[in-house]
């Protein structure tokens, strides 16, 4: 299913790279809490949180993502979805479902709290208030084990009880985004994230659809093939259970991961965590091939590949995510822009943003200058427009 995927995407400016992970993240959320492995004390399930980190406009991270969105929500149309702006408050109101499903002569109470969350920009997610910020890292932190069930404490509400939770996240960002991410983030949410870095882009392709009636019937027929499969993948339940020869390759390498010795703290927060990450998409590779639910020795090893390339990259993601005064006044002025649809005054950021002329005026020429906004005069007024991906 992942070749296909990737063959399917082939002809689209975005990495390679990005579209792999998107490919991941769909398989993901496809299968939602059906599927499990037994771990040392609790289960094990397939959930991720993939962010894809890229400057904007430049390699298209945004356009690779929503390819995927689009597929998976025409193959999966039970699969529970959130997208763009939202309060930690909003997020747990979606998780809290209770339906009722019947079987032959009976009907039976179910409980599911599983989501896919989606955000093309993640200070969509964090906002700009570090309140908020917090208060959404350490949902997102707490929840993404799965749990059979999660107290969830609301101001106005009292207290909720969110059961069999699988949440799962597929995210990007400008580099200088994250660093709306809390310092609390650091220890708990970031080392649960999975990173997705790439500088480069494919080669411009200037005309998206071929006028070859003969490869859009063949292009037609890999988007069928690829929805009809993930729908059925998405049907899969069960225990998926590692062979002997799966069992003691990743007994050897977690040893040696147990005993190898981190100074940066952040890195130390993915590196405690990231066996469970490797079985997690050794598990996802797994059923991109096969219905069963048995676990190759192959699978544990490419699982093991991609977590020992994100440890390296992780220091440097990591540095990116240092809070600062300027970066979150930039985060601030954006979120501001979209939450108007993407256009806006100066005299509306100075009252809104409650910032001098002056930081105003740095705000609004550096981010002309990395193409994030426009600028233009209207009368004696300054318009600002957010510069789509693309334009």
């Amino acid at each position: 299913w992942l070749e296909s995927y990737l063959q399917y995407t082939e002809k689209q400016e975005s990495p390679r790279k990005f579209h792999f992970w998107t490919g991941l993240s769909l398989l993901s959320a496809a299968l939602k809490r059906q599927v499990w492995m037994k771990r040392v004390g609790y289960k094990l399930y397939t959930n991720t949180y993939i962010l894809i980190v890229a400057e904007s406009a430049k390699q298209k991270k945004s356009t690779a993502i929503d390819i995927g969105i689009d597929l998976i929500r025409a193959a999966v149309p039970d699969l529970y979805y959130i997208s763009g702006s939202m309060t930690p408050e909003g997020l747990i109101k979606h998780m809290n479902r209770v339906k009722v499903v019947s079987n032959e002569n009976h009907k039976t109470i179910a409980y599911d709290s599983h989501v896919l969350i989606h955000a093309d920009e993640l200070a969509e997610l964090f906002g700009y208030d570090r309140q908020r910020a917090s208060r959404f890292t350490i949902l997102l932190t707490k929840i993404y084990g799965s749990q059979t069930e999660h107290t969830h404490t609301l101001a106005t509400e009292g207290q909720l009880l969110l059961r069999n939770l699988y949440p799962t996240l597929l995210a990007a960002t400008d580099p200088r985004n994250l660093k709306v991410l809390p310092e609390e983030a650091v220890a708990g949410l970031i080392g649960r994230l999975i990173f997705v870095t790439e500088t480069e882009r494919r080669a411009p392709i200037a005309w998206g659809a071929s006028t070859d009636t003969e490869v859009e019937k063949a292009q037609l027929a890999l988007y069928e093939d690829l929805k009809y499969d993930l729908n059925t993948i998405s049907q899969i339940r069960g225990e998926i259970v590692p062979t002997q020869e799966a069992r003691d390759l990743f007994e050897n390498w977690y040893i040696k991961l147990s005993e190898s010795k981190v100074e940066d703290p952040r890195i130390d927060a993915f590196q405690a965590r990231c066996h469970d990450t490797a079985l997690k998409i050794a598990m996802l590779l797994s059923f991109a091939h096969s219905n069963e639910l048995v676990l190759e020795a192959a699978d544990v090893v490419r699982g093991i590949e991609h977590i020992e390339k994100q440890i390296p990259e992780f220091g440097k993601v990591a540095n990116w995510a240092v809070s600062s005064v300027y970066a979150q006044n930039r985060a601030r002025f954006i979120d501001t822009l979209t939450r108007q649809g993407g256009v806006g005054m100066r005299r509306q950021m100075l009252k809104i943003l409650a910032l001098p002329l002056e930081d105003i005026v740095i705000l609004e020429t550096s981010l002309e200058q990395e193409q994030t906004i426009k600028t233009k005069m209207a009368g004696k007024n300054v318009v600002y427009k957010l510069v789509k991906e693309g334009e």
